[in-house]
């Protein structure tokens, strides 16, 4: 019986058992014991995978920490072989790849034994993904547990969970630190590609990048535009592996790096000033009080790019609303800042003294062009 096909039913299927062990013998996947007579109602299959979301973050991220998609990359394997090559309970193993399985992270091969494919490809450690990021996210997943103290007082549940900040964690915890900054440099080379085709660097010889950690994106700049030099900018730890890194890609005598607080100064005399993913992760008053700081180190004729992921003015269903959304709830539960919509960059920057002049968009980050008002 159904409803406007809204409804689904199930009717349970007799299968011998001579008949499964039959279809074992000739390599095919046993049948399930019932079968759907019609389509899942899609609002209710979104409502039950939405209830099942803390548990399906929770096994990919333990999957990175076992190295499992890179564990697979190299062909199928039991759950026995899994279970052995990470120390794990074997029937605790087995639960948890049919569940990776039921969300296609891996899958299910006839013989029993379990493969890798392309989502489990973003995971792996020996090449660049969201290994990184996923696991930066899991240590910052207890916060999400106290989303209410957020949505009723509007400060950060982060601080209120474990007493600190990110930034004072990350201080404490060199690996922690180690793989934010990996994941930042992951994000970088998925933008930096698209930043040089679509802007247009013309004319500018000095780049500043501030708060940029080791250098990524400055390095990919430089790297496109022999003829550009650079300043590296952040606070000590930031800069932390910079040089080394800076040496790797061939651009560290075309760079100088400064340590300081972007609250309090930074460098004068560029003709190009960089942030990247540093405005959202402050509230309003604090933002404006570094784009003031940019502004003053800024001659008439230099420009300021904000690296942003950019709210739609209307929310919808899409990947890119929901990227946005759910990135600009994070910042506000764990970072205390938020994302923002254009408009609301254009008055922010207005209230620093700056002037808005175009929205460059790339595959995922909106670049915003600033100068002096």
């Amino acid at each position: 019986m159904t409803v406007s096909g809204k409804v689904q039913k199930f009717k349970m299927r007799e299968v011998a058992v001579e008949d499964l062990g039959s279809r074992r013998r000739r390599g095919v996947q046993p049948a399930y014991a019932f079968q759907r007579d019609a389509c899942v109602s899609s609002s209710l299959d979104t409502a039950r995978r939405l209830g099942q979301g803390y548990r399906a973050f929770q096994c990919v991220v333990v999957a990175c920490e076992l190295k499992i998609p890179d564990l697979l990359a190299n062909g199928p394997k039991s759950a026995t072989e899994i279970a052995s090559a990470t120390q794990t309970h074997e029937p605790s193993m087995q639960s948890l790849m049919r569940a990776l399985c039921s969300w296609e992270v891996f899958s299910e091969r006839p013989d029993g034994t379990f493969a890798a494919t392309e989502v489990s490809g973003h995971f792996r450690s020996d090449r660049p993904g969201l290994r990184n990021w996923l696991m930066t996210n899991g240590e910052w997943y207890p916060a999400w547990a106290n989303l209410m103290f957020t949505l009723r007082t509007g400060n950060n549940a982060f601080v209120h969970t474990f007493g600190k900040t990110t930034w004072e964690m990350g201080a404490e915890n060199p690996e922690a630190s180690a793989r934010f900054n990996a994941a930042m440099v992951e994000s970088t080379k998925r933008t930096v590609g698209a930043f040089v085709t679509a802007y247009d660097l013309a004319g500018v010889q000095t780049v500043v990048d501030i708060g940029g950690g080791n250098g990524a994106l400055l390095s990919a700049v430089l790297q496109a535009k022999p003829e550009m030099r650079g300043v590296l900018f952040d606070l000590r730890q930031g800069l932390a592996g910079a040089r080394e890194a800076l040496e790797a890609d061939g651009v560290a005598s075309r760079v100088t790096l400064v340590e300081g607080n972007f609250f309090e100064s930074v460098p004068a005399g560029g003709d190009l000033y960089i942030l990247k993913w540093i405005i959202h992760s402050w509230t309003d008053d604090q933002a404006r009080a570094i784009l003031e700081v940019c502004r003053r180190s800024m001659s008439s004729q230099a420009r300021l790019l904000l690296f942003e992921r950019t709210i739609p003015e209307h929310i919808d269903a899409s990947p890119f609303a929901l990227e946005a959304a759910m990135a600009d709830l994070h910042m506000r539960v764990v970072g205390g800042g938020q994302e923002r919509t254009t408009n609301e960059y254009r008055a922010l920057l207005a209230a620093a003294g700056l002037r808005m002049t175009r929205l460059v968009p790339t595959d995922w980050l909106g670049i915003i062009e600033a100068v002096l008002a």
